[in-house]
Protein backbone atom coordinates (compact mmCIF):
# COMPACT_ATOMS: atom_id res chain seq x y z
CA UNK A 1 0.00 0.00 0.00
CA UNK A 2 2.60 2.17 1.05
CA UNK A 3 5.67 3.12 -1.60
CA UNK A 4 9.36 3.33 -1.62
CA UNK A 5 10.70 5.99 0.44
CA UNK A 6 13.47 7.95 -1.11
CA UNK A 7 16.87 9.59 -0.08
CA UNK A 8 15.07 13.27 0.11
CA UNK A 9 12.21 11.51 2.43
CA UNK A 10 14.86 9.74 4.84
CA UNK A 11 16.85 12.97 5.26
CA UNK A 12 13.04 14.62 6.29
CA UNK A 13 13.28 11.87 8.96
CA UNK A 14 15.94 13.44 10.34
CA UNK A 15 14.53 16.55 10.38
CA UNK A 16 11.56 15.16 11.54
CA UNK A 17 13.13 14.81 15.48
CA UNK A 18 13.27 18.02 15.69
CA UNK A 19 10.53 20.51 17.02
CA UNK A 20 8.82 22.90 14.61
CA UNK A 21 6.41 26.18 15.16
CA UNK A 22 3.75 26.48 12.72
CA UNK A 23 1.66 28.94 13.52
CA UNK A 24 0.76 29.26 17.13
CA UNK A 25 0.93 25.10 17.65
CA UNK A 26 4.15 23.35 17.84
CA UNK A 27 5.25 19.56 16.43
CA UNK A 28 7.71 17.42 17.84
CA UNK A 29 8.61 13.13 18.34
CA UNK A 30 6.82 11.96 20.88
CA UNK A 31 7.14 8.60 20.73
CA UNK A 32 9.88 6.23 19.24
CA UNK A 33 10.74 2.61 18.74
CA UNK A 34 7.51 1.58 17.11
CA UNK A 35 7.14 -1.63 14.40
CA UNK A 36 5.55 -0.09 11.54
CA UNK A 37 2.70 2.08 13.55
CA UNK A 38 -0.38 2.20 11.06
CA UNK A 39 -3.03 3.15 13.42
CA UNK A 40 -3.58 5.03 16.92
CA UNK A 41 -6.68 5.68 19.41
CA UNK A 42 -7.17 7.31 22.62
CA UNK A 43 -7.52 4.80 25.35
CA UNK A 44 -7.88 4.81 29.48
CA UNK A 45 -6.02 6.40 31.89
CA UNK A 46 -5.01 9.35 29.34
CA UNK A 47 -2.94 6.60 27.53
CA UNK A 48 -2.75 5.80 23.27
CA UNK A 49 -2.76 2.38 21.76
CA UNK A 50 -1.00 1.64 18.40
CA UNK A 51 -1.54 -1.04 16.14
CA UNK A 52 1.55 -1.99 14.28
CA UNK A 53 2.65 -4.04 11.43
CA UNK A 54 5.48 -5.74 13.21
CA UNK A 55 9.22 -6.56 12.13
CA UNK A 56 10.66 -8.39 9.34
CA UNK A 57 10.08 -11.16 11.30
CA UNK A 58 7.08 -13.20 10.76
CA UNK A 59 4.17 -12.92 13.32
CA UNK A 60 5.54 -9.70 15.27
CA UNK A 61 2.42 -7.78 14.86
CA UNK A 62 1.42 -5.90 18.29
CA UNK A 63 -0.82 -3.35 19.99
CA UNK A 64 1.39 -0.83 22.55
CA UNK A 65 -0.01 1.28 25.13
CA UNK A 66 2.26 4.46 25.10
CA UNK A 67 1.59 6.68 28.29
CA UNK A 68 -0.55 9.91 27.61
CA UNK A 69 1.83 12.35 29.08
CA UNK A 70 5.59 11.07 28.29
CA UNK A 71 4.87 8.82 25.02
CA UNK A 72 6.87 5.63 27.26
CA UNK A 73 5.78 2.30 25.50
CA UNK A 74 4.98 -0.19 26.57
CA UNK A 75 3.62 -3.88 25.31
CA UNK A 76 -0.20 -4.50 25.39
CA UNK A 77 -0.24 -7.65 22.86
CA UNK A 78 2.59 -9.13 20.63
CA UNK A 79 2.82 -12.24 18.58
CA UNK A 80 -0.20 -11.01 16.28
CA UNK A 81 -0.15 -12.16 13.18
CA UNK A 82 2.56 -10.08 10.44
CA UNK A 83 4.26 -11.12 7.16
CA UNK A 84 6.93 -9.72 4.81
CA UNK A 85 5.55 -8.59 2.02
CA UNK A 86 6.34 -7.72 -1.84
CA UNK A 87 2.65 -7.12 -3.00
CA UNK A 88 3.90 -2.94 -3.40
CA UNK A 89 7.09 -4.05 -4.93
CA UNK A 90 9.49 -4.39 -2.35
CA UNK A 91 9.62 -6.20 0.91
CA UNK A 92 8.01 -4.84 3.73
CA UNK A 93 6.20 -5.75 6.53
CA UNK A 94 2.19 -6.23 6.93
CA UNK A 95 0.59 -6.79 10.14
CA UNK A 96 -2.22 -5.21 12.69
CA UNK A 97 -3.30 -2.23 10.74
CA UNK A 98 -6.89 -1.25 12.74
CA UNK A 99 -7.93 -1.50 16.66
CA UNK A 100 -11.63 -0.01 17.93
CA UNK A 101 -11.93 -0.17 21.39
CA UNK A 102 -15.81 -0.10 22.71
CA UNK A 103 -15.13 0.15 26.71
CA UNK A 104 -12.89 -2.73 27.50
CA UNK A 105 -13.61 -4.83 24.19
CA UNK A 106 -10.63 -4.21 21.56
CA UNK A 107 -11.31 -5.15 18.30
CA UNK A 108 -7.83 -5.67 16.38
CA UNK A 109 -8.11 -5.90 12.12
CA UNK A 110 -4.99 -8.00 10.22
CA UNK A 111 -3.41 -6.64 7.15
CA UNK A 112 -3.19 -9.97 3.97
CA UNK A 113 1.15 -10.12 5.43
CA UNK A 114 2.69 -12.63 3.07
CA UNK A 115 -0.79 -14.43 2.49
CA UNK A 116 0.34 -13.42 -1.64
CA UNK A 117 3.05 -12.43 -3.54
CA UNK A 118 3.52 -9.92 -6.61
CA UNK A 119 4.93 -11.70 -9.44
CA UNK A 120 4.63 -8.74 -12.29
CA UNK A 121 2.95 -5.52 -12.80
CA UNK A 122 -0.61 -5.75 -11.29
CA UNK A 123 -0.25 -9.36 -11.28
CA UNK A 124 -0.53 -11.44 -7.68
CA UNK A 125 -0.92 -14.84 -7.04
CA UNK A 126 -1.16 -16.50 -3.29
CA UNK A 127 1.59 -17.50 -1.65
CA UNK A 128 3.40 -20.90 -2.68
CA UNK A 129 5.76 -21.42 0.30
CA UNK A 130 2.32 -20.40 2.32
CA UNK A 131 1.03 -18.16 4.75
CA UNK A 132 3.04 -17.07 8.33
CA UNK A 133 -0.45 -16.85 9.75
CA UNK A 134 -3.93 -18.50 9.20
CA UNK A 135 -6.03 -15.12 10.28
CA UNK A 136 -4.62 -12.89 8.05
CA UNK A 137 -7.17 -10.26 6.85
CA UNK A 138 -8.99 -11.23 10.47
CA UNK A 139 -10.56 -9.40 13.18
CA UNK A 140 -10.55 -10.64 16.28
CA UNK A 141 -12.11 -9.40 19.85
CA UNK A 142 -10.07 -9.09 23.05
CA UNK A 143 -11.27 -8.18 26.45
CA UNK A 144 -9.28 -6.74 28.51
CA UNK A 145 -8.78 -6.48 32.19
CA UNK A 146 -9.18 -3.67 34.23
CA UNK A 147 -5.99 -1.42 34.24
CA UNK A 148 -4.76 -2.37 31.29
CA UNK A 149 -3.25 0.58 30.56
CA UNK A 150 -0.42 0.34 33.18
CA UNK A 151 0.31 -3.56 33.21
CA UNK A 152 3.68 -4.34 34.00
CA UNK A 153 3.98 -7.23 31.56
CA UNK A 154 2.14 -7.60 28.47
CA UNK A 155 0.17 -11.17 26.95
CA UNK A 156 2.02 -13.15 23.74
CA UNK A 157 0.11 -14.57 21.27
CA UNK A 158 1.70 -17.80 19.52
CA UNK A 159 1.35 -19.90 15.85
CA UNK A 160 -0.77 -22.20 17.82
CA UNK A 161 -3.00 -19.86 19.62
CA UNK A 162 -3.67 -18.42 15.92
CA UNK A 163 -4.42 -21.63 14.79
CA UNK A 164 -6.82 -22.26 17.38
CA UNK A 165 -8.30 -18.85 16.61
CA UNK A 166 -8.68 -19.68 13.00
CA UNK A 167 -10.61 -23.00 14.30
CA UNK A 168 -12.93 -20.95 15.73
CA UNK A 169 -11.30 -21.92 19.34
CA UNK A 170 -11.60 -18.62 22.02
CA UNK A 171 -8.73 -18.28 23.76
CA UNK A 172 -7.23 -17.11 27.39
CA UNK A 173 -3.97 -15.63 27.26
CA UNK A 174 -2.25 -14.89 30.76
CA UNK A 175 0.86 -12.27 31.38
CA UNK A 176 3.96 -12.87 33.25
CA UNK A 177 1.81 -11.30 36.52
CA UNK A 178 -1.46 -13.39 36.34
CA UNK A 179 -3.37 -11.02 34.64
CA UNK A 180 -5.89 -12.38 31.57
CA UNK A 181 -7.21 -11.50 28.23
CA UNK A 182 -10.31 -13.47 26.43
CA UNK A 183 -9.50 -13.51 22.75
CA UNK A 184 -12.37 -14.41 20.24
CA UNK A 185 -12.44 -14.73 16.44
CA UNK A 186 -15.15 -12.34 15.01
CA UNK A 187 -14.42 -12.99 11.68
CA UNK A 188 -11.96 -14.50 9.01
CA UNK A 189 -11.91 -13.08 6.19
CA UNK A 190 -10.31 -14.41 2.56
CA UNK A 191 -7.30 -13.26 1.88
CA UNK A 192 -7.71 -12.95 -2.13
CA UNK A 193 -10.46 -12.84 -4.56
CA UNK A 194 -9.95 -14.64 -8.15
CA UNK A 195 -8.94 -11.80 -10.77
CA UNK A 196 -7.98 -13.93 -13.87
CA UNK A 197 -6.20 -11.49 -16.95
CA UNK A 198 -5.09 -12.10 -20.25
CA UNK A 199 -2.12 -14.74 -19.88
CA UNK A 200 -2.53 -15.04 -16.20
CA UNK A 201 -5.73 -17.11 -15.51
CA UNK A 202 -4.61 -17.99 -11.88
CA UNK A 203 -3.99 -13.84 -11.19
CA UNK A 204 -5.60 -13.10 -7.32
CA UNK A 205 -6.30 -9.56 -6.37
CA UNK A 206 -5.13 -9.64 -2.14
CA UNK A 207 -7.14 -7.96 0.32
CA UNK A 208 -6.23 -5.28 2.35
CA UNK A 209 -8.26 -4.32 5.50
CA UNK A 210 -7.33 -0.90 6.90
CA UNK A 211 -8.65 0.44 10.00
CA UNK A 212 -12.14 -0.35 11.70
CA UNK A 213 -15.15 1.30 13.25
CA UNK A 214 -18.07 0.06 15.51
CA UNK A 215 -22.10 1.16 15.27
CA UNK A 216 -24.28 -0.97 17.55
CA UNK A 217 -23.61 -4.53 16.35
CA UNK A 218 -21.58 -4.56 13.61
CA UNK A 219 -17.96 -3.52 12.76
CA UNK A 220 -17.10 -1.50 9.53
CA UNK A 221 -14.11 -2.59 7.66
CA UNK A 222 -12.46 -0.63 4.89
CA UNK A 223 -10.79 -2.86 2.62
CA UNK A 224 -8.13 -0.55 0.60
CA UNK A 225 -7.71 -2.98 -2.17
CA UNK A 226 -10.91 -4.15 -2.34
CA UNK A 227 -11.93 -0.78 -2.87
CA UNK A 228 -14.97 -1.41 -0.31
CA UNK A 229 -16.11 -1.28 3.30
CA UNK A 230 -17.14 -4.46 4.69
CA UNK A 231 -20.08 -4.76 7.52
CA UNK A 232 -18.89 -7.85 9.60
CA UNK A 233 -22.18 -9.02 12.47
CA UNK A 234 -20.06 -8.40 15.94
CA UNK A 235 -21.98 -11.73 17.15
CA UNK A 236 -21.60 -14.06 14.39
CA UNK A 237 -18.95 -12.88 11.77
CA UNK A 238 -21.36 -12.89 8.74
CA UNK A 239 -19.78 -10.43 6.10
CA UNK A 240 -21.83 -8.34 4.27
CA UNK A 241 -20.86 -5.66 1.43
CA UNK A 242 -21.85 -2.57 3.21
CA UNK A 243 -20.18 0.38 0.72
CA UNK A 244 -18.12 0.33 -2.72
CA UNK A 245 -15.78 2.85 -4.06
CA UNK A 246 -15.61 2.80 -7.79
CA UNK A 247 -12.91 3.65 -9.99
CA UNK A 248 -11.83 6.85 -11.40
CA UNK A 249 -11.09 7.54 -15.28
CA UNK A 250 -7.15 8.83 -14.94
CA UNK A 251 -6.91 11.89 -17.35
CA UNK A 252 -3.27 10.98 -19.01
CA UNK A 253 -0.22 8.99 -18.45
CA UNK A 254 1.38 7.54 -16.54
CA UNK A 255 -0.65 5.20 -15.40
CA UNK A 256 -3.84 2.81 -16.32
CA UNK A 257 -6.77 3.89 -17.25
CA UNK A 258 -8.40 4.13 -14.11
CA UNK A 259 -7.47 5.39 -10.97
CA UNK A 260 -8.14 3.12 -7.74
CA UNK A 261 -10.15 4.55 -4.57
CA UNK A 262 -8.22 3.00 -1.71
CA UNK A 263 -9.84 3.49 1.02
CA UNK A 264 -7.78 3.60 4.25
CA UNK A 265 -9.22 4.46 7.52
CA UNK A 266 -12.88 5.28 8.58
CA UNK A 267 -14.66 6.60 11.84
CA UNK A 268 -18.38 6.95 12.85
CA UNK A 269 -19.92 10.41 13.59
CA UNK A 270 -23.37 10.43 13.96
CA UNK A 271 -25.12 8.21 11.50
CA UNK A 272 -21.94 8.74 8.90
CA UNK A 273 -18.99 6.98 8.58
CA UNK A 274 -16.20 9.11 7.11
CA UNK A 275 -13.73 7.73 4.86
CA UNK A 276 -10.49 9.09 3.46
CA UNK A 277 -9.55 7.62 0.04
CA UNK A 278 -6.06 7.75 -0.67
CA UNK A 279 -6.44 7.00 -4.42
CA UNK A 280 -4.16 4.28 -6.17
CA UNK A 281 -1.28 5.08 -8.99
CA UNK A 282 -0.38 7.30 -10.54
CA UNK A 283 -1.07 9.33 -7.13
CA UNK A 284 -2.54 12.43 -9.23
CA UNK A 285 -2.60 15.78 -6.73
CA UNK A 286 -5.66 16.51 -5.98
CA UNK A 287 -7.40 13.54 -6.76
CA UNK A 288 -7.67 12.37 -3.13
CA UNK A 289 -10.64 12.87 -1.17
CA UNK A 290 -12.96 12.76 2.67
CA UNK A 291 -16.18 10.61 1.66
CA UNK A 292 -19.04 10.09 4.01
CA UNK A 293 -20.88 6.90 3.91
CA UNK A 294 -24.53 7.05 5.63
CA UNK A 295 -25.14 4.27 7.79
CA UNK A 296 -28.83 3.58 6.68
CA UNK A 297 -27.87 2.72 3.02
CA UNK A 298 -24.24 3.29 2.70
CA UNK A 299 -24.74 5.88 0.02
CA UNK A 300 -21.65 7.86 -0.49
CA UNK A 301 -20.56 11.53 -1.81
CA UNK A 302 -17.83 13.32 -1.57
CA UNK A 303 -17.04 15.79 1.73
CA UNK A 304 -13.46 17.50 1.42
CA UNK A 305 -12.69 17.02 -2.04
CA UNK A 306 -8.79 17.97 -3.46
CA UNK A 307 -6.53 16.15 -1.35
CA UNK A 308 -3.30 14.26 -2.40
CA UNK A 309 -2.84 10.57 -0.47
CA UNK A 310 -5.43 11.17 2.27
CA UNK A 311 -5.04 8.89 5.18
CA UNK A 312 -6.90 10.41 7.81
CA UNK A 313 -9.71 12.79 8.73
CA UNK A 314 -10.78 14.19 12.42
CA UNK A 315 -13.92 15.69 12.81
CA UNK A 316 -13.88 18.61 15.63
CA UNK A 317 -16.07 21.73 16.64
CA UNK A 318 -15.55 25.10 15.92
CA UNK A 319 -18.35 27.84 16.68
CA UNK A 320 -19.67 27.58 13.14
CA UNK A 321 -20.42 23.86 13.25
CA UNK A 322 -18.14 21.00 12.27
CA UNK A 323 -14.67 21.67 11.12
CA UNK A 324 -11.63 19.22 9.98
CA UNK A 325 -8.34 17.84 10.18
CA UNK A 326 -6.95 15.59 7.00
CA UNK A 327 -3.82 13.85 6.69
CA UNK A 328 -2.27 13.09 3.88
CA UNK A 329 0.53 10.41 3.26
CA UNK A 330 2.22 12.29 1.30
CA UNK A 331 1.67 16.16 -0.39
CA UNK A 332 3.05 14.00 -3.81
CA UNK A 333 4.25 10.60 -3.84
CA UNK A 334 5.79 10.32 -7.11
CA UNK A 335 7.90 13.27 -6.16
CA UNK A 336 8.25 11.65 -2.75
CA UNK A 337 7.31 14.46 -0.84
CA UNK A 338 6.62 14.08 2.81
CA UNK A 339 2.98 14.35 4.21
CA UNK A 340 1.17 16.87 5.67
CA UNK A 341 -1.56 17.80 8.18
CA UNK A 342 -4.31 20.18 7.26
CA UNK A 343 -7.40 22.16 8.75
CA UNK A 344 -10.70 22.88 6.98
CA UNK A 345 -12.75 25.52 9.54
CA UNK A 346 -15.80 23.13 7.30
CA UNK A 347 -15.72 21.03 4.82
CA UNK A 348 -15.98 23.28 1.71
CA UNK A 349 -13.47 26.07 3.44
CA UNK A 350 -9.94 26.70 2.18
CA UNK A 351 -7.11 24.45 4.15
CA UNK A 352 -4.81 25.61 6.53
CA UNK A 353 -1.73 24.06 6.69
CA UNK A 354 -1.23 23.24 10.36
CA UNK A 355 1.98 20.71 10.16
CA UNK A 356 3.79 21.00 6.44
CA UNK A 357 6.15 18.29 6.97
CA UNK A 358 4.80 15.06 8.16
CA UNK A 359 6.88 11.54 7.36
CA UNK A 360 4.45 9.02 6.08
CA UNK A 361 1.78 9.06 8.41
CA UNK A 362 -1.00 6.62 8.35
CA UNK A 363 -3.14 7.72 11.72
CA UNK A 364 -4.24 10.24 14.01
CA UNK A 365 -5.71 10.69 17.52
CA UNK A 366 -7.04 13.69 19.44
CA UNK A 367 -6.56 13.95 23.21
CA UNK A 368 -10.48 15.73 24.04
CA UNK A 369 -8.51 16.94 27.08
CA UNK A 370 -5.95 18.53 26.42
CA UNK A 371 -6.62 19.11 22.31
CA UNK A 372 -3.56 17.64 21.61
CA UNK A 373 -3.05 15.20 17.91
CA UNK A 374 -0.95 12.30 17.96
CA UNK A 375 -0.01 11.20 14.51
CA UNK A 376 1.56 7.02 13.51
CA UNK A 377 4.12 7.73 10.91
CA UNK A 378 4.62 4.40 9.91
CA UNK A 379 8.54 3.97 8.32
CA UNK A 380 10.04 5.78 11.31
CA UNK A 381 8.49 3.94 13.70
CA UNK A 382 7.11 6.93 15.66
CA UNK A 383 4.34 9.33 17.20
CA UNK A 384 4.28 13.04 16.34
CA UNK A 385 2.23 15.07 18.93
CA UNK A 386 1.00 18.65 17.81
CA UNK A 387 0.11 20.72 20.57
CA UNK A 388 -1.94 23.59 20.44
CA UNK A 389 -1.91 26.53 22.96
Amino acid sequence: MFTKISASLFIAVLLGGMAFTVGAQTSSIFSTGLHHPTKIITAADSSLLVAEGGTMTPNTGRISVLDGGTGVRHTLIDGLPSGVSNLGGQPDTDGSTGIFLRGNVLYIVSGVGDACINVGPGLELPNPAGASSPIFDSIIEVTLPGGYASLASGFTMTLADQTALAANTSLELTNADGNTITVRMVANLPDYRAEPRPGAPNNVRASHLFGVEVFQKDLYVPDAAFNLIHRVDIATGAESTFAIFPNRANPAPPGGPFIEAVPDNIHRVGNRLLVPLLTGFPFRVGYSEVQTVSLKNGQHETLIPGLTSAIDVLRVENVDGDAYYTLEFSANQLANAPGRLRYFSSANAAPVTVVPVVITPTSMAMDETSGDIFITNIFPGTVTRVQFP
